[in-house]
């Protein structure tokens, strides 16, 4: 029993790590995409932070962290607009 769990907790942190390599991967993405189409690193960022919240999702913040992250994205976006149009 105890070497099944030992294989059964390699399982998971091996999975843990690649899902964790999945989303750093898409980050850096991400942030290319943004800083392509014009976007400043403050902006980026806030961006980055509500991509993160819409990523993980907690059952118990999720419509508060959902609210949060479009808040940022809305600052980020008003703030490329004003740097744009002045």
């Amino acid at each position: 029993m105890e070497n099944g769990r030992k294989i059964h907790q390699a399982h998971i942190d091996a999975s843990e790590k690649a899902n964790a390599e999945r989303l750093e991967a898409a980050l850096e993405s991400m942030k290319w995409t943004w800083s392509n189409v014009g976007y400043n690193d403050a902006e980026i960022a806030m961006l980055e932070e509500a991509w993160a919240m819409t990523v993980v999702k907690d059952k118990e913040n999720y419509q508060q962290d959902k609210r949060q992250a479009r808040k940022l994205m809305k600052e980020a976006a008003a703030s490329r607009a004003a740097r744009n149009n002045s």
